[in-house]
């Protein structure tokens, strides 16, 4: 007796995933443990910065990230979901050659590639496959952008969905260096990206970072150009002054201010 594949439609003999779409998906699992040590290096990165402003919720304070949920943890929830379901089944196994991590996510994938026989059968295997993808993709690409694109923040323009109500877009704006618009992917509505990198540096203003991570912040989110030893010359000269909170930390506002009034005066 056959049986069709419900993700890509081809007829195969065992289960109900076909052996090339099992195959995907045990290769997708297997970079799961990889992925994760991405988002821990990345995550922290942004969290240093975050993290170290006035108080309340890191995504309050953090410009990157705000209203964006945390790509790790959609991914520790849905595999951990999966693999409870699966470790539910009569004949699930756990593989001593898959050891338990500390990740929930690593672990999971652990579980379901030890039961791949299981996943074949599953009967919800369609919505199994769709959700660990996502999921799996939502996390690769927190890691994996493109170096030549500008991160704009979120759209939040307001459209209404099919029944006519109203939904504010948090599709991630991403722009080349160079242009003067982006159009966002999901909605297609329109940003001046002056107007764009305005907003996230406002966002910004009362971030208490190093003077490192104010250039960079600056460079790469605002598009001003700021090196370290001028930072630090606006220090020396009491034009800027350290802020608690960060060790040598300075207040993102107060640096922008400056440097605004100093190219006003040298237009002047």
């Amino acid at each position: 007796m056959t049986a069709t594949c419900p993700i890509c439609g081809a007829e195969q003999a065992e289960g109900l995933l076909c052996h090339a779409c099992t195959t995907t998906l045990e290769r997708e699992l297997g970079d799961v443990a990889a992925i994760v040590a991405e988002l821990d290096i990345s995550l922290s990165k942004q969290a240093r910065i975050g993290n170290a402003g006035s108080p309340g919720l890191a995504r309050e304070r953090t410009p990157i990230n705000v209203g964006t949920v945390d790509p790790r943890w959609i991914l520790d929830n849905v595999l951990g979901t999966w693999a409870r379901d699966i470790m539910g089944e009569p004949d699930a196994r756990w593989s001593p050659a898959f050891v338990p991590s500390r990740s929930p996510a690593i672990t999971a994938s652990r579980v379901m590639l030890s039961n791949a026989s299981l996943i074949r059968r599953h009967p919800a295997v369609t919505e199994l496959v769709d959700e660990i993808t996502d999921a799996i993709a939502q996390a690769r690409r927190a890691v994996d952008r493109p170096a030549d694109r500008v991160y704009l923040g979120q759209c939040y323009v307001e459209t209404p969905d099919p029944d006519g109500k109203q939904v504010t877009c948090l599709a991630e704006l991403y722009a080349s260096p160079t242009a003067c618009e982006v159009q966002c992917k999901v909605c297609g509505a329109e940003h001046p990206v002056g107007e764009r990198r305005a907003w996230l540096l406002q966002r910004a203003a009362d971030m208490i970072v190093t003077v490192k991570e104010a250039s960079s912040y600056l460079g790469e989110i605002g598009g001003i150009k700021v090196s370290q030893s001028s930072i630090r010359g606006y220090l020396h000269r009491g034009r800027l002054a350290y802020r608690p909170g960060v060790e040598n930390g300075i207040r993102l506002g107060d640096l922008l201010n400056v440097v605004m009034d100093e190219s006003e005066r040298k237009s002047a």
